[in-house]
């Protein structure tokens, strides 16, 4: 079973990637303040996302895991 997370983003729209919460997290810390994207895979292919627009990461409520986490803001250690 492969995991799932969902990212919530600034703008206020969820998006649900194969990784689990460590690996969305570690992903969006390698390029975190350097102005550019990071790709997730998605459920439909690869999903473009700036670092800095990730508010929440979120285990996937329909696997039935629980559980928050806030994504590591630009500059700061999260």
């Amino acid at each position: 079973m492969t995991a799932m997370s969902v990212v919530r983003l600034a703008n206020g729209g969820d998006i649900r990637v194969k990784l689990s919460t460590e690996e969305v997290r570690a992903a969006v810390a390698v390029v975190s303040g350097s102005g550019g994207f990071v790709e997730l895979p998605g459920e439909d292919g690869p999903l473009w996302v700036r670092p800095e627009a990730v508010i929440a990461i979120i285990e996937d409520e329909k696997r039935g895991a629980a559980g928050f986490r806030i994504a590591p803001m630009a500059g700061g250690t999260g």
